[in-house]
């Protein structure tokens, strides 16, 4: 006898056999009857289908492009400044670019409405640098976006559009209530191509996210360049992270989609909202994970603490009593398990907050108060990695704070050895340097076409540009999307 092989029947198969009902009588069906089948089954499908959550959230989803003015270097067009150093001669002949020159660079990303009067969340990195800055909505309808404030340092930023009364926003989860395993969907722009939807299931909770204040939800439905800053569903409609980058050796989709959590999310872009930008509690140490041998040495437990390297002077910390070499187990009576976990908290924390730093020393704890204050580009540059800097008054003044990658920093961010560069450990919020799209966490491999390996050699580049009057230095640096260039000003 003869398979029926009609989609219909292969169809009614398989949502059959997931239903739990026997699939015999369907194979032996000639035809079915989809709409009745349909009508029979809708509770079954309806938890099958994501298209009435997907209709609801859709229209709060915007695609976002931006453009600014870059440097194009000194090379010519057509060929890279490498190839000029090689064959010198042919840009005499074919003449090149002048000093100084530009090209509009264009970028594309995710954003999202999260109210009624037009505030947008979307990545800083999808909008950093950019001079103009335009949101398409669902409809596609193009309207001018105003930046209201970035975070760098949990890669979030805000805009704010003039929206029509019955435009569409949804809300952030207040804390995510999410296992491994759960069902999700994330919707964006990717690679330019306008509302797409995707669905998977959380990969992984707090995974390492190389940001200071956020870790990451791992995500495999289906995110690429063009997705960051979109948002991630939870199945009740409730944006549980923002799509923030992947992680992949070709740059596609390859299952591994990160994003930020929404609780960590929610709580940043209010303070955007509200002050135009984010301000952390400091509170002046550098601070590691304690290998094993140093927990076991004085008694505890592995897993446990953050240990404090140095203690800044003049600080909140040293001002309250504690001393290098303390570790830290808890916070205002909350267990601290790592380093991360320790910055993650007090920067969640205001200026001018007073809370309990209980800590080992001499074989038992002890609690100190603490008046956090507020976080210092000097002071940052003294404590970033745990190592000592030899960061110059010249590259401070440009709103830039460089740092050397030693082992730990290197651990830290996942940067292999045979990488070479120096990490940009904080940026002025305000800064021109800021403004050029310059963020924390970049790695500087390259200064003017020549390599760096430590801050000094940024330094004799700034010296170098200005004795050729020359208003900024061309950056060649690694970002979570792969390598890129910045023009850093240097005009002080």
């Amino acid at each position: 006898m003869k398979r029926s092989t009609r989609p219909s029947a292969l169809l009614a198969a398989s949502v059959l056999a997931l239903s739990g009902m026997m699939a015999q009588p369907a194979l032996a069906q000639k035809s079915v009857d989809m709409d009745d089948f349909r009508a029979q089954n809708a509770e079954l499908y309806q938890k099958l289908s994501f298209a009435d959550l997907v209709e609801r959230v859709s229209p709060a989803v915007v695609s976002i492009r931006t453009s600014r003015e870059v440097p194009v270097g000194r090379g010519f067009d057509g060929l890279p400044p490498e190839l000029e150093r090689l064959l010198p001669g042919l840009r005499d002949q074919f003449g090149g670019r002048s000093e100084g020159e530009t090209r509009r660079a264009f970028g594309e990303g995710s954003g999202f409405f999260i109210d009624d009067k037009g505030h947008i969340v979307t990545n800083n990195h999808v909008i950093e640098g950019a001079q103009d800055i335009t949101v398409v909505l669902n409809s596609g309808e193009e309207l001018e976006a105003e930046l209201v404030g970035t975070d760098p340092e949990t890669d979030l930023a805000v805009l704010k559009v003039e929206p029509s009364p019955k435009q569409r926003y949804v809300t952030f989860a207040p804390k995510p209530e999410l296992r491994v395993g759960d069902y999700v969907l994330a919707v964006g722009n990717p690679f330019g191509l306008g509302g797409t939807v995707t669905s998977g299931i959380v990969s992984a909770l707090d995974r390492d996210s190389g940001l200071p204040y956020s870790d990451f939800i791992q995500i495999d439905a289906s995110i690429n360049r063009g997705n960051s800053g979109g948002p991630t569903f939870d199945v009740k409609g409730n944006v549980i992270g923002v799509n923030t980058a992947i992680i992949s050796p070709t740059g596609v989709n390859a299952g591994i989609g990160l994003a930020i959590p929404s609780d960590v999310a929610s709580r940043v872009v209010k303070e955007i909202i509200e002050n135009g930008g984010v301000s952390r509690g400091f509170l002046g140490v550098s601070i590691r994970d304690p290998e094993p041998q140093i927990l076991e040495a004085v008694g505890l437990e592995e897993g446990a603490g953050a240990l404090i390297a140095n203690v800044t002077e003049g600080s909140p910390a040293e001002k309250a009593g504690l001393l290098a070499g303390d570790i830290v187990t808890e916070l205002e009576g909350q267990k601290i398990s790592s380093a991360d976990e320790l910055t993650r908290r007090v920067g969640s924390y205001p200026p001018g907050t007073r809370v309990k730093v209980t800590a080992f020393r001499d074989g038992k704890e002890r609690t100190f108060t603490v008046k956090l204050e507020k976080r210092d580009l000097e002071r940052l540059a003294g404590n970033a990695g745990g190592s000592d800097s030899d960061q110059s008054e010249e590259t401070e003044r440009l709103g830039v704070s460089f740092r050397a990658l030693d082992e730990s920093t290197r651990r830290r961010l996942g940067v292999s050895e045979d990488v070479d560069g120096v990490l940009i450990a904080d940026v002025e919020r305000d800064s021109e340097a800021a403004a050029a799209g310059i963020l924390p966490g970049m790695i500087v491999m390259e200064a003017d076409n020549k390599k760096v390996t430590s801050p000094r050699d940024i330094e004799k580049a700034v010296e170098a540009a200005k004795k050729r009057d020359r208003g900024a230095i061309l950056l060649r640096v690694q970002t979570r999307q792969g390598l890129d260039f910045r023009a850093l000003p240097i005009n002080s």
